[in-house]
């Protein structure tokens, strides 16, 4: 090397750290007036129950400071605003001496209903001090989610919102962003500069010393590329698979609890599994119960995952949502090889997230309904398909019509299949057809006289095939088809876990039908474009259009729950997984193809760890689960083993918590010794004291059931919320 060009490299090094110095003295430097803002937001409580702000009707909201603070403005969450409203909300803070420390007009169509936003105010708060927080509607009538009476704690003062003169008795959903200051660096203000300055000067240095090309080279040595194209596949897998279970874990038990009322009958009937009473959801209740209103088997599953974990009911569930997630990520390993991560991608839909973290059958069935049409597609695509792959079918088949009753539609699936085999039978007259239509008969005949055979026992045992009368009862048509059309949309944008933009959900209705109407127009064609018969890709879209198909006018002619995620997302997950063995062809081999894998896997990794960094997976405190059991424990502490509560108001997730409680009534034609054998399993009759005395001043019912509630109430002790009256 020449002694100029050594001079030179030197001399660039030497610049070099003197940058890096100087860099680094800057981001080290202390920012002026540094200030942070720490946000504190009440936890909201889970039950749709509010504050409403009546027009012209102030809030008022005490606050009492615990502390010495500032803020820099209020966080507030409304709800009931409509997109017509034209109204404005008022804002106003005065202290003790009735000075106006706020005054906020915020016009109502600029509030995003159920999100939190920022009221700016810049207010300091003394100790001991209280305040009052006035809020005005005018012109409209929002809501404010109430809070629970622990969350509260969380603020730094005391809060007591009156309403009409009286105190509410709860929180409402009112949050402060705290102002503190701070000594903070410019480093710290501007996210990885430092070790941004530090890799950047080193690289510099490296390349003034040994040449660009050189580092380059070696840097291209490294066999990373090589790697991930053997492993890249399964990594990912294994990063969604732990991403999903980190999400499922924190959202639905450690910050909060999804449990519907179908959810809590999957539950109670697990309980009840568990501990050795089978189709009986009341049996440790003392009641010869059914189980029909749903297939048995994902219950079944639950108490096989209690059993096996020793764990409680809804946090087995969860387990078992997990397992099943691996397991659906396992089959679209064995099925589409190192691309499997692609497919994979489906189960970042928002609407499979929200059935994943909700206790709901809908998992465990798309994982049969996923396997049923995948061997479909095999038996179809092979010339002499083996036996084993039959049975496989037939199993499937089965297992979709235990998770939920709608599941025997596979065979209607199946049979227009059928319809195609005996067509080029007919036309080809080859052996091999007729004996692959011989399988596929035989196969629905067995799998499909099996779920019949389920419906008959429900009938014998509970009067009705699947549970309940499940004809018509009066719907809004109008509103129904409104439903449908949205769910459809909102079916679209989930795909790409993306909520329908504002624009669109501002169309009216006729709007929207022709949005998705362009939506299917557009798929359909590129379907009929790419698709061939008898592939996989043709199999999925089939099963998933049927199912739309059938579901859709099902529910125009039986009464259920209006259309919405939940009824939806198996199809549109098959579906989507059409379209993607549709679209890889286009995609694969493609320069940027790999970077979106790159960038897919590295958002699924900072979306797992984002759930650490915001304390979704803190368990230093107890769970939302364990809080929630905590009130249950609370409500029935008054109720005996073995009882029937009358006028049961106690939350209704919790009757699997309880599952030797049973709820009931009592009309004025009974009688007690009436009641006493209509409640025949239960040794006490529980009823609250206020529906007791409500009940005494109606004077409408039997003079048995007078009598009872008369001696109940002399022998209830100050303090105790429920009669208990002995049946047995």
């Amino acid at each position: 090397m020449k002694k100029k060009d050594r001079f030179l490299k030197i001399t660039y090094v030497i610049a070099v750290l003197i940058g890096f110095l100087v860099a680094m003295l800057v981001l080290s430097h202390t920012a002026q007036n540094g200030r942070r803002t720490r946000e504190i937001l009440p936890e909201i409580n889970a039950d749709p129950v509010y504050v409403e702000c009546v027009q012209g009707e102030p809030v008022e909201v005490t606050l009492k400071a615990r502390e010495d603070f500032t803020i820099s403005g209020f966080r507030l969450l409304l709800v009931n605003i409509s997109e017509e409203s034209r109204g404005t909300v008022r804002i106003a803070v005065t202290d003790n001496a009735s000075g106006l420390l706020l005054n906020q007009v915020i016009p109502v169509e600029t509030i995003t209903p159920g999100k939190w936003f920022s009221v700016p105010a810049d207010i300091g708060f003394a100790k001991d001090e209280a305040y009052t927080l006035s809020i005005l509607a005018d012109g409209s009538e929002p809501y404010f989610m109430q809070t629970k009476a622990e969350a509260i704690d969380q603020l730094p003062f005391e809060e007591t919102v009156i309403q009409n003169g009286q105190d509410t008795g709860c929180g409402i959903s009112l949050g402060i962003e705290v102002a503190e200051q701070v000594t903070v660096t410019y480093g710290e203000i501007l996210y990885y500069s430092v070790p941004l300055c530090v890799i950047t000067t080193v690289m510099l240095i490296l390349c003034i010393l040994f040449g660009r090309k050189r580092i380059s080279a070696s840097l291209r040595r490294i066999p990373l590329a090589a790697f991930f194209e053997k492993y890249g596949n399964d990594l990912f897998l294994i990063l969604l698979f732990g991403a999903l279970c980190v999400s499922i874990y924190s959202r639905a038990y450690v910050k909060g609890v999804y449990i519907s009322s179908d959810s809590a009958g999957y539950l109670r009937e697990a309980v009840n599994m568990a501990k050795g009473q089978g189709f009986s959801y009341d049996g440790l209740a003392g009641y010869r119960s059914w189980f029909a209103n749903w297939p048995i088997l994902y219950p079944a599953m639950i108490a096989l995952v209690m059993l096996l974990t020793g764990t409680n009911a809804y946090l087995a569930s969860k387990i078992l949502t997990m397992l099943l997630v691996g397991l659906l990520l396992i089959i679209l390993r064995l099925c589409f090889k190192k691309n499997a991560w692609f497919y994979g991608l489906c189960v970042t839909n928002i609407g499979f997230l929200n059935l994943a973290y909700y206790t709901w059958s809908e998992i465990p069935f798309m994982v049969f309904l996923l396997g049923f049409a995948l061997v479909l597609a095999r038996i179809l695509g092979q010339e002499e398909p083996e036996t084993k792959w039959y049975v496989l079918l037939g199993l499937l088949g089965l297992g979709c019509f235990l998770t939920r009753y709608f599941g025997i539609y596979v065979w209607i699936v199946a049979g227009l299949y059928l319809l195609c085999l005996i067509k080029s039978y007919l036309a080809t007259r080859e052996k091999k057809v007729l004996k692959k239509a011989v399988m596929l008969t035989i196969t629905a005949l067995i799998s499909g006289t099996l779920s019949l055979c389920y419906l008959f026992m429900n009938k014998l045992m509970n009067g009705m095939a699947s549970g309940v009368s499940r004809t018509l009862w009066w719907d809004d048509y109008e509103k129904l088809t409104n439903d449908l059309i949205e769910s459809l949309l909102t079916e679209v944008f989930n795909v790409f876990s993306l909520q329908i933009p504002e624009l669109i959900e501002g169309f009216p209705y006729h709007i929207k039908v022709l949005a998705v109407a362009v939506i299917l127009v557009g798929l359909v064609w590129f379907v009929a474009k790419n698709g061939k018969h008898f592939t996989r890709e043709s199999v999925l879209f089939t099963m998933g259009v049927m199912y739309y198909g059938i579901f859709i006018v099902i529910r125009y002619f039986s009464s259920m729950d209006t259309f919405y995620f939940r009824f939806f997302e198996p199809a549109s997950f098959l579906i989507c997984i059409g379209l993607m063995g549709l679209l890889l062809p286009y995609l694969r081999g493609k320069k940027g193809f790999h970077f979106f894998a790159g960038a897919a896997a590295m958002l699924v990794l900072l979306a797992t760890v984002s759930v650490f960094e915001n304390g979704g997976m803190n368990t230093s405190e107890e769970s939302y689960y364990a809080q929630l059991t905590a009130q249950w424990e609370k409500s029935y502490e008054e109720i005996p083993e073995r009882s029937v509560v009358i006028f049961n108001d106690i939350d209704f997730r919790s009757s699997y918590y309880r599952p030797d409680v049973v709820e009931g009534t009592i009309s004025p034609a009974d009688t007690f010794e009436g009641l006493k054998e209509a409640y025949y399993g239960s040794e006490y009759l529980c009823i609250r004291r206020e529906f007791a005395e409500v009940m005494l001043k109606d004077g409408e019912y039997g003079e048995s059931i007078m009598r009872e509630l008369e001696d109940g109430l002399k022998a209830l002790e100050d303090g105790r919320e429920f009669l208990v009256i002995r049946l047995r």
